[in-house]
């Protein structure tokens, strides 16, 4: 949703500018994801994972 506000703000949206965006929100959710997976695992210590 952030990246369609973003994206539709631009009176004229480039390609180098979409991509610029792109890059941005693709970085910022990765940064959010490490953070929710850190506190995640801090949280609940005694799980137990198991890779499928």
């Amino acid at each position: 949703m952030r990246l369609l506000r973003s994206a539709l703000a631009e009176p004229e949206l480039s390609l180098e500018r979409a991509i610029t965006l792109m890059e941005y929100h693709i970085r910022r959710n990765a940064i959010a994801k490490a953070s929710h997976d850190k506190t995640w695992r801090i949280k609940h210590k005694d799980v137990d994972f198991l890779l499928l």
